[in-house]
């Protein structure tokens, strides 16, 4: 693998970083404090990013924001992948239906980026906004690792560092989530612990500390996903989201939908009800997409 070049990954970095804060600027003090830069390149690396119109310098302020070409930057981003909007239209109607918060996230490198948000804002900690990314450890993006290829799901595996019983149980919870056709991460994928080295990780996003002790946090326990099959239908669980994939034209998990679910216990019937609405709802999204669906054992890649 061509190792990457560092003024592309500096660059790369602003991007995200301020998609990710899009509510204020950044003076390029902040930018190297939080993204592990020295003065000199940040300032090299924003010079050429301004000079695109990819990002914005206010000249009283002396803060960045991101700049209006990547308006068109998006825009064609949207005609070329389809299912963004299909996605977000399902998002839509299931708010309305369920009367719940919806999301649309999507893979980006080792990143789980939250793309969209739809219906009323959760009592609890909210599932994210427009531009957050979560580092893809497992079992942070369960719904995209459940139909990826072996070697995927390994790397996904061994970037949390866990154990080999936490691992083998990972690897059955993402076959049970290929034969259902939704996951259902449970409270502790949002518990305090988590959201504190969440939070950490998106604000110093280069610091190696921070993504060591969200994995560690992800390490203590393996109530964060639930296989449905070892419970009867008449058992109740608190349930944090209910997430579905939806499919690009080659079969790969492009987007996911996800409903919130409540904070009180739900029956496990209604949970597998649940998840088969939203699985409905994703299925939509993929055929507007033209995307396909693995529709066999012989189709899908195996996780063994």
């Amino acid at each position: 693998m061509a190792r990457p070049a560092p003024a592309s990954v500096r660059a790369t970095s602003i991007v995200s970083f301020l998609t990710a804060h899009p509510s204020r600027g950044f003076t390029i003090s902040e930018l190297v404090r939080h993204l592990g830069m020295n003065i000199a390149s940040a300032h090299a690396t924003l010079a050429v990013l301004c000079d695109c119109g990819f990002v914005v310098r206010d000249p009283v302020h002396r803060t960045y924001v991101l700049g209006p070409a990547l308006a068109a930057t998006g825009h064609a981003a949207h005609q070329q992948h389809p299912a963004i909007d299909a996605a977000t239209e399902q998002a839509d109607r299931l708010a309305d239906e369920l009367d719940a918060e919806v999301g649309v996230t999507a893979i980006a490198g080792r990143d789980v980026i939250f793309l969209a948000r739809r219906g009323p804002e959760p009592l609890a900690p909210s599932i994210g906004y427009p531009g957050d990314r979560s580092p893809l450890l497992a079992p942070i993006g369960a719904v995209f690792m459940a139909w990826a290829d072996h070697d995927t799901t390994t790397a996904w595996i061994q970037r949390a560092a866990l154990t080999d019983e936490l691992a083998a149980y990972y690897r059955a919870v993402l076959a049970d989530i290929r034969s259902r056709g939704f996951s259902v991460p449970l409270p502790p994928i949002a518990s305090p612990a988590m959201i504190n080295a969440m939070a950490r990780v998106r604000s110093e996003p280069t610091d190696e500390d921070a993504v060591q002790r969200l994995a560690e946090v992800l390490q203590r326990t393996e109530e964060m996903l639930v296989p449905l099959g070892n419970l009867d239908e008449s058992d109740e669980i608190v349930f944090k989201t209910v997430a579905a994939p939806v499919f690009d034209p080659i079969g790969r998990v492009l987007l996911s939908l996800s409903v919130t679910g409540p904070e009180e216990p739900v029956r496990v019937a209604d949970v597998l009800e649940l998840g088969r609405r939203v699985a409905q709802s994703a299925s939509i999204a993929t055929r507007r997409a033209r995307g396909r669906v693995p529709v066999s054992e012989a189709d899908t890649p195996q996780v063994s």
